[in-house]
């Protein structure tokens, strides 16, 4: 039987061509739309296919390892293609199902004229099967990589939307907090203030808290962990910010800023460290 599968092993490498039109013929019109518009070039597609027929042709012929190793290139390369265009990949898996379908049809003649055996076209499948499965387990970890990434770059973005540390002159910036600052914020607050002093090279940052929607125990501890962490850099901050309403709540939950250097204004605090702006003369 060995030399009966490597005999088609050669057989699907010869009418890869074949058999990747065939593919074109079975796949749904669904996806054929989705191609078109994703704008990937059919003939790269019909080219990827190709590829693929040749890997699982030669897999009845070369040591499996070395297939499941071009499997593992193949489906890293074109996956990560298909993604970045938009490709769904529940109908990409589906299409590995047509593939078995189109190396049937090549040798659909053979079978008939009972050239080669129908159980032999199963050991086929055999040994096409494992690498068909790995090609979908693959492009599921091409998925779930390609969404950790995405994922990780929404949350780095958001990160820093949360802490926009505003430099407004040499060794100078402004961090203005607004909304809600939870344990999760604070933390990353803390890491973008501390990460931005450093780069910056900051003596003063001024952390306005006039936004901040509810000042609380827990928010104030929030604060001052940030504001203690600064300070083990050696950047001075200044709150500001603190409305009266505030200031009142605070007081009830007997929450002092007696350690911190406070303002009313940000205006205020910069004035008192001696900071001035020029007059801005704007066209007529």
């Amino acid at each position: 039987m060995r030399d009966e599968l490597l005999y088609l092993g050669q057989e699907i490498v010869s009418h890869k061509s074949e058999i990747a039109q065939g593919v074109i013929l079975y796949q749904e019109q669904k996806y054929s739309d989705q191609l078109t518009l994703s704008g990937v070039d059919m003939e790269q597609v019909t080219e990827w296919r190709m590829q693929l027929i040749e890997i699982l042709g030669e897999s009845l012929i070369v040591d499996k390892e070395a297939s499941f190793q071009r499997i593992r290139e193949w489906t890293e390369r074109v996956g990560k293609v298909a993604l970045e265009k938009g490709l769904p990949l529940n109908e990409s898996l589906k299409i590995l199902s047509t593939f078995r379908t189109a190396i049937w049809d090549i040798f659909s003649e053979q079978l008939h004229d009972n050239q080669i055996s129908a159980s032999l076209m199963l050991q086929v499948n055999k040994e096409i099967n494992p690498i068909l499965d790995e090609i979908a387990y693959l492009l599921n970890e091409v998925s779930r990589t390609h969404q950790k990434d995405q994922l990780a770059l929404i949350h780095t973005a958001m990160d820093e939307l949360s802490a926009p540390i505003v430099p407004i002159a040499d060794k100078i910036a402004i961090l203005p907090l607004i909304g809600e600052i939870d344990t999760h914020r604070a933390r990353s607050v803390m890491e973008t203030a501390l990460k931005k002093s450093s780069d910056l090279q900051l003596d003063y940052l001024f952390i306005d808290i006039s936004g901040v929607s509810i000042m609380d125990t827990m928010v104030s501890h929030n604060i001052f962990q940030i504001i203690n962490a600064l300070k083990m850099m050696g950047v001075q901050s200044v709150l500001t910010g603190i409305r009266p309403e505030v200031a009142h709540t605070l007081g009830n939950l007997g929450i002092t800023f007696e350690d911190l250097k406070t303002s009313a204004s940000l205006k205020k605090a910069l004035e008192d460290i001696g900071f001035s702006h020029y007059e801005v003369v704007l066209p007529v």
